[in-house]
């Protein structure tokens, strides 16, 4: 009688236990939610192309400005409106997260690779607070603005026979950074690279692209190719 009586305690015990847990978790993650500071998302009018960086929702985290992480959210990064968008179940909705309330954010994109975005001042033409992807973090970084924008096409027929003449398009701009100098934007060949150095590092640096095999010709390799050269010490010219 006696151990039925244990067992029968040390059953409500572990089961008074999982339930105060699991009731902490979902307090927790409510209070997560309602950090978060942001609008319901109205849906883009659909074109042909993507407003949006990736396809899918995709899990990634943020941080605030007060330093707070939050993670396990489902993202998609609008690059046609340069906002971040998060599905709160909560709310059963698509949120857009105030930027002013944001550091930065980072992602897993479909392909299983990292993305990491910061918020920076840009100060150049179009001033204002913008999200770059760090390709890049060191002294001097390469960064990615990855811009889409919405521009006039040949008209074309979707679904219910309706004609449309506008389609979503990349547009992305690639900058060194520095915060002691600024931005200097870059194309993503040889010649844009070898232009941000003065002459006498340009031979030598033509000379250690040869050595390592580096063929520029697409972002992968110019990411690369940066991260070789400033290994080596030399420095961009703003």
């Amino acid at each position: 009688m006696t151990s039925k009586i244990l067992h029968s305690l040390l059953f409500l015990l572990v089961f008074s236990f999982v339930n105060s847990t699991h009731a902490q978790e979902v307090t927790s993650k409510k209070w997560d939610f309602e950090k978060i500071k942001g609008v319901r998302q109205l849906p883009y009018t659909y074109y042909d192309g993507s407003p949006y960086l990736t396809d899918t929702w995709v899990l990634g985290k943020i941080e605030l400005e007060d330093g707070v992480i939050i993670d396990s959210l489902h993202v998609r990064y609008s690059s046609y409106k340069d906002e971040l968008v998060y599905y709160n179940k909560e709310v059963a909705s698509q949120i857009t997260i105030d930027k002013l309330s944001l550091k930065g954010f980072a992602f897993i994109g479909t392909d299983g690779s990292n993305h990491i975005f910061r918020k920076l001042y840009y100060d150049n033409f179009g001033k204002g607070y913008r999200y770059f992807e760090i390709l890049s973090d060191g002294e001097t970084k390469l960064l990615a603005y990855r811009k889409v924008s919405l521009d006039p096409s040949s008209p074309y027929m979707v679904e219910k026979g309706i004609m449309k003449n506008m389609v979503y398009n990349t547009d992305y701009t690639y900058y060194f950074y520095s915060p002691q100098k600024g931005y200097t934007s870059v194309k993503m060949n040889k010649i844009a690279l070898l232009s941000k150095f003065d002459k006498v590092s340009q031979k030598a640096i033509r000379k250690l692209l040869r050595k390592n095999r580096i063929w520029i010709n697409g972002e992968d390799n110019f990411i690369y190719a940066w991260k070789t050269i400033e290994k080596e010490g030399y420095k961009i010219v703003f």
